[in-house]
């Protein structure tokens, strides 16, 4: 679009008119004589939309000084009308940068920062064009380009403050994570520790009693969602948990971690609890129980890496695991290839997998998981009472069981999931806890 010899194109540096040129070079160069001026008043506009940020004197001064570097070259390029996008940002900005995040300053007020930077610049320079004796269509223009320009800047500047400041965040974050890594291991196979060294370290008191979350995905997407879903995750089950201060978190994947919870117990509900807080997430979880201190926290490791594998082998559908709602299977389920051979010898037809099988086993599970009654079995299942008591007479016959509630029955109804698969390749010990 032309308009008194000014082209003006979408996030480029317009062509102007040589007398548009030197109009903004004269303005450019005034402000250039100013810089400390122009910094202070940059800052103080800063300063007023972001009163959070006014971090004592030290933090002002580095945003003085960021602030006159960046209105210096910006200035110089616009007096020489040099494209933004070929000239390097400040040395010292990119170090500003990286220092926010020691200062956990996030990084939208990075760039907001900047843009409320830009904007007082612009008002500065539309000030000292207007001031002047000049044509009004050619102050109009004057502004336009200028505009123009210091939206090319902050384009042009935005793309290395953000790549600086995420190159800090990802490498404290990898020390901090190596840091954690080695404490962790060195707690998990049995080394000798300092509590307090340790506990200092990791920021997780290891003195308290403790529930050991592991949370898992085997779908891809969980990766794409907005944010850390993991850590999301973790937060939503420490919260159902009742979690005391910030739960000890140990990612092992992009959708797989190991989490400490400081709680006084487990409540006997926990699995629901999870599973109604994550029933929209795409995550997994195994719970261990509550226990104290340095000990504790291995038990509470070891604890729900047994319920994960219970989880992975009998309970497939079940969002939540916690350990002690699945104690009995895990003992059951230490061999689990003689586990199945149990399994289908005492079921033997009950096992068939056809409709019929399946519908009896299902019933006799649901009698058995509802302590042997018939009412609460009827409910849950939503038929009448003597149509599951018909169920469980023909179950038991079919296994030449006497009883349904005889304790070899109630195992193999416990170990039934093995037989519906292929023989289960065990899952890998994770990389915490060799052991």
């Amino acid at each position: 679009m032309r308009r008194h010899g000014t082209m003006v194109t979408a996030g480029a540096v317009p062509q102007c008119s040589p007398e548009v040129e030197a109009l903004l070079a004269a303005t450019a160069e005034r402000l250039l004589g100013e810089l400390d001026e122009v910094a202070d008043l940059l800052i103080e506009r800063v300063e007023q939309v972001m009163p959070h940020i006014r971090l004592g004197d030290e933090f002002h001064a580095s945003l003085i000084s960021v602030a006159r570097s960046s209105a210096q070259l910006l200035s110089t390029m616009i007096r020489s009308w040099t494209p933004p996008q070929v000239v390097p940002p400040p040395h010292d900005a990119l170090i500003w940068a990286r220092g926010l995040v020691g200062r956990g300053i996030p990084m939208d007020d990075l760039l907001r920062i900047y843009r409320l930077g830009q904007a007082a610049y612009q008002d500065l320079f539309y000030a000292d064009l207007v001031a002047g004796d000049h044509d009004p269509a050619l102050v109009t223009d004057a502004m336009r380009a200028c505009s123009a320009f210091a939206f090319a800047w902050i384009d042009a500047i935005s793309a290395p403050l953000i790549e600086a400041y995420q190159q800090e965040r990802d490498r404290r974050r990898r020390g901090a994570a190596a840091v954690r890594t080695e404490a962790i291991t060195a707690l998990l196979n049995g080394a000798p520790v300092d509590v307090d060294v340790t506990s200092a370290r990791l920021g997780y008191d290891l003195r308290r009693t403790h529930c050991c979350v592991l949370l898992w995905t085997t779908d891809e997407r969980a990766a794409d969602l907005p944010g850390d879903p993991v850590d999301d995750a973790v937060r939503h089950v420490a919260e159902a948990l009742g979690g005391h201060g910030r739960p000890l978190v140990h990612h092992d994947g992009v959708d797989e971690c190991a989490a400490w919870v400081a709680c006084d117990v487990v409540p006997p509900d926990a699995a629901e609890r999870v599973a109604r807080r994550l029933r929209n997430a795409r995550f997994r979880v195994a719970l261990s129980g509550a226990a104290l201190g340095v000990d504790g926290f291995r038990l509470a490791h070891r604890e729900a890496r047994r319920a994960r594998r219970v989880g992975r082998l009998l309970r497939r559908a079940a969002r939540a695991t916690a350990y002690h709602d699945v104690a009995v299977e895990d003992l059951l389920l230490r061999d689990v290839e003689a586990a199945r051979q149990v399994a289908a010898s005492i079921l033997g037809p009950l096992a068939a997998g056809d409709d019929a099988s399946r519908r009896l086993l299902e019933t006799l599970r649901v009698y058995l998981e509802e302590g042997q009654s018939l009412a609460r079995a009827a409910r849950r299942l939503g038929i009448h009472q003597n149509t599951i008591a018909y169920r469980i007479r023909r179950a038991a016959s079919i296994a030449g069981q006497e009883e349904p509630g005889a304790k070899a029955l109630q195992a193999a109804v416990l170990l039934a999931p093995l037989l519906n698969d292929e023989p289960v390749i065990e899952p890998e010990a994770p990389r915490l806890d060799p052991g």
